[in-house]
């Protein structure tokens, strides 16, 4: 009779069997000769998001990883409303544990936020993104070899989303070990999907009204970026007088400079404000406030804040759809991103600046402090708002549950929508798991839909 492995052993063995969850100018990009060898590489949270946004505290800001000062929230916990929390899981998935009950495991979906893990297990939400921002391959014949010179901050992971490579390979091109920092004016050999140019340097003497914050808006520059480059000539502080350089991206400084902003509201929004990286895994740079106004509420100050694209694009849409409809209800809108993104609790996404949540507009003979369950939503007006974004062109995708999706498409329906515009907007009824449509399905978006928008054609390391 063969012997049993001991059970220490069997452990071990299914531990390594599991997986993880989870100073000179610069010169114009040249032409570089390729490397000899290729290899290659490339989201967290906190607690579990509540579908209801009057359920939702203010979200928590994460430890930022520098070393600048995190900015406390604000307490808005008095101003939520008495509704107890409630999460609709979607068809097929078993129904949600009683308030008593001990809390779930939680998993990310779609949208990029926290949601039950084990129902994540049972259900079809593949809801794929469509990122179109994938890296090089070697053999892409829309790619080119270029010589970079390295600017102070810069990162190879930056480097990788501005050129469209891998982080991964840029290493192995260029001898650099895993985890190594890149330091300034180093010449590095990138095999580039796309070819920006690369950040201009400026000296400037600093007046009685500069600041690194205020300097840094003027050119798109991350103040703290601005003060890390110029410590070794500086210090922390700046003074009256100084001269320090400005590493700035053309293509953002030139967006600045020629910001035209649309009429209405959205030309009170500041221009230069922009993502870096990933809505799971990114940050803000220069983050633009969501402005106050009678069209909507903000339910979280503390995360209003987006890229200067998104929050003209939320606030047009919004502003059109009011006139539009004539809808008077109320429109809620829940966290965007902090002032310099990064993580907030409850999501994994909003780090950029470009994912918002907007609580589901009630019918307008309803009491607006309720609950907004999907019977007393006005879907229609639901409809018409998606269309709005939609015609900004700046809207990548909304979340929303798939079983309220079929709300939607039968108030469409009912008002005469054709079926292939439909189709174009809704994925119902092709399945949870499809790729189809601008609005796709995320569990636990059944109190309020959540939009990401796109990434402007200035913002050079933004992506997904």
């Amino acid at each position: 009779m063969p012997r049993r492995p001991h059970a220490a052993l069997v452990i071990a063995a299914l531990t390594l069997l599991g997986c993880d969850r989870g100073g000179a100018e610069l010169p114009a990009i040249e032409p570089a000769a390729a490397p000899m060898g290729s290899k290659c590489a490339d989201d967290a949270g906190d607690a579990p998001i509540v579908s209801n946004l009057e359920d939702c505290p203010e979200p928590a800001i994460a430890p930022p990883p520098s070393a600048a000062p995190a900015v406390d929230a604000p307490n808005d916990a008095a101003q939520l409303a008495a509704d107890a929390p409630a999460t609709e899981e979607p068809e097929a998935v078993a129904a949600a544990p009683a308030e008593d009950a001990a809390l779930p495991r939680w998993d990310v979906d779609a949208a990029g936020e926290l949601r039950d893990a084990d129902a994540a297990e049972n259900d079809d939400d593949a809801a794929d993104d469509g990122d179109d921002d994938e890296s090089v391959d070697d053999d892409d014949p829309e790619a080119v070899w270029i010589t970079h010179r390295v600017a102070p901050t810069e990162t190879i992971r930056q480097l990788a989303l501005r050129y469209r490579s891998d982080p991964g390979k840029i290493r192995t091109w260029n001898g650099l070990p895993s985890g190594s920092k890149v330091r300034a004016g180093k010449k590095l050999k990138i095999l580039a999907k796309r070819t920006p140019p690369p950040r201009e340097k400026i000296r400037l003497t600093a007046t009685e009204d500069d600041t690194w914050g205020r300097i840094g808006h003027r050119f798109g520059v991350d103040p703290s970026d601005l003060r890390k480059a110029n410590a070794h000539r500086v210090g922390r502080r700046l003074d009256p007088g100084d001269a320090i350089d400005v590493w700035y991206d053309p293509t953002i400084y030139a967006a600045i400079e020629g910001d035209d902003p649309p009429p209405g509201p959205a030309a009170a929004v500041s221009p230069g404000a922009y993502g870096i990286g990933r809505p799971q895994d990114g940050r803000l740079v220069n983050g633009a406030r969501i402005p106050e106004s009678d069209a909507y509420e903000l339910r979280y100050p503390g995360s209003a804040w987006g890229t200067t694209a998104a929050v003209r694009a939320l606030i047009t849409a919004i502003h059109t759809w009011r006139a539009d409809t004539g809808y008077a209800g109320r429109l809620a809108i829940g966290a965007m991103s902090r002032e310099r993104g990064r993580k907030i609790g409850g999501h994994l996404s909003h780090q950029t600046g470009r994912d918002v949540d907007v609580r589901l507009p009630l019918r307008e003979g309803l009491r607006q402090d309720l609950t907004p369950l999907g019977r007393r939503v006005d879907w229609w007006a639901v409809w018409r708002l998606f269309v709005v974004l939609e015609e900004t062109g700046m809207t990548r995708r909304i979340f929303l549950d798939y079983k309220l999706q079929k709300r939607l498409y039968k108030a469409a329906k009912e008002h005469g929508v054709p079926a292939e515009v439909r189709r174009r907007m809704i994925q119902f009824p092709r399945g949870p798991g499809t790729n189809f449509g601008l609005v796709r399905h995320s569990p636990g978006h059944d109190r309020h839909f959540h939009v990401r928008f796109r990434c402007a054609d200035y913002e050079t390391e933004c992506a997904g």
